[in-house]
């Protein structure tokens, strides 16, 4: 049973609400007096599969199960399949087979995927093809019915690469997978996508730093690491985004005498 409904999407003006009163609308014309939540808008970067894929998979971790997450967003020029699935865990997930569901599909893995029955092209398929299937589903009707198997295999997957930056926060702090591994309080240099280089420090906390410290640091995003700088705009201040990459390398030691 579905209880709860999550849009993980780049449409942050009015077409969040209307995708969100076409669900309500096919949920009660499936099933009237069928009670059903859609939590506030994961936005997600415009045009970023990476980040669209990591937000997904951070609300398959945050939310119960019972949760359906639909993942909307404008990002690559061909028109793709649009899918419904369950994971092996029971997350229900319904979007365009972008590569954004990579991720999830590569942790959770894949009990059934069907695509759904295809209209042709309609202009603002969130609303008018997307929302109405999710509202179906959500309201009881059987995911067989919305559409044909679909071969887990074909499921495009957008994975993030070492030091590739798959989320940056209000804060300026960008998340990242990190091959290397360094010690507490160990000298670091952050090169940036322009050349620039940042003096860092690796840390467990970050805000045990002074203000205008750089610091590296194990996040709170499965087991990605965080560059930030404390009390300041981080990454932000460079235009670093998700896909961009970081380089992380320990700092060489002064040489000795140097002042």
């Amino acid at each position: 049973m579905v209880d709860r409904i999550v849009i993980v999407s780049d449409c942050t003006d009015i077409a969040f609400a209307e995708m969100r009163g076409s669900i309500l609308r096919s949920a009660h014309e499936y099933a009237p007096g069928r009670p059903l939540h859609i939590e506030p808008l994961a936005p997600v970067t415009p045009f970023s599969v990476l980040n669209a894929g990591f937000t997904l998979r951070l609300m398959a971790e945050a939310y119960p199960t019972g949760t359906l997450l639909m993942f909307i967003m404008n990002s690559i020029r061909e028109r793709t399949e649009r899918i419904v699935g369950r994971t092996k865990t029971g997350v229900l997930f319904e979007g365009t087979n972008t590569g954004a569901a990579g991720w999830l599909v590569e942790d959770l893995g894949v009990e059934e995927c069907y695509e759904l029955h295809d209209p042709g092209f309609v202009p603002f398929g969130g609303k008018f093809v997307h929302a109405p299937a999710v509202g179906r589903l959500a309201a009881g009707c059987a995911m067989s019915e919305l559409g044909n198997p679909f071969p887990a295999e074909r499921i495009r997957r957008t994975m993030p690469g070492d030091g590739v930056v798959v989320h940056v926060d209000n804060f300026g702090n960008a998340k990242l997978p990190l091959r290397a591994r360094f010690e507490i309080g160990q000298p670091l240099v952050v090169t940036l996508p322009d050349g620039r280089r940042i003096d860092a420090v690796y840390g467990r906390r970050m805000m045990e730093h002074e203000d205008g410290t750089w610091v590296v640091y194990p996040g709170s995003s499965f087991d990605l690491h965080e560059v930030g700088e404390v009390r300041g705009s981080g990454v932000l201040r460079f235009g670093v985004g998700p896909g961009d990459a970081l380089r992380v390398e320990a700092r060489a030691a002064a040489p000795a005498g140097a002042v």
